[in-house]
């Protein structure tokens, strides 16, 4: 189940340069990066609400707000909207291949210091010497692809 699990999570990183090229046409057809990416998560959001519709009932009707959950947790949509609108740009001006490396760079850095540091409530991780090699080598694979 492990390796299941590692396969559908490479496709679905495997979606994201498929997504950004999309939302870049969208937004050139509709008036911008920041159109293409409202029309993007307004899409999203109507497969969600379909989704979670037939998958969990009543949830959407019982939702309580998070009372005692720090008010940070609302933060997600607005870094969504930013990744989004972002990537929609700039991918046509240094090309799919550069983005999603510098894309994965960054996700890998900020998730060691999730991880290490504990923060935002996740299970703190001693980085390992390992896992600081497979950053370096990312940081060549940058300038690879770069070249």
């Amino acid at each position: 189940m492990k390796n299941l699990y590692l396969f559908f999570t490479l496709l679905a990183g495997c979606l994201l340069p498929a997504q950004a090229i999309l939302n870049s046409r969208l937004g050139r057809q509709t008036g911008g990066a920041l159109v293409g990416a409202l029309l993007s998560f307004l899409i999203g959001t109507v497969c969600l609400l379909l989704a979670n519709s037939f998958i969990n009932g009543s949830s959407l009707v019982s939702l309580k707000p998070g009372r005692t959950s720090p008010w940070y947790i609302w933060l997600g949509g607005v870094l969504g909207a930013f990744f989004l609108s972002y990537i929609t740009w700039v991918n046509q001006r240094q090309g799919v291949a550069l983005t999603f490396i510098l894309v994965v760079c960054g996700q890998i850095f900020m998730a060691l210091l999730l991880d290490h540091f504990g923060w935002l409530g996740t299970v703190q991780r001693s980085i390992t010497p390992m896992q600081l090699l497979g950053v370096v080598l990312i940081l060549v694979g940058i300038f690879l692809v770069k070249k």
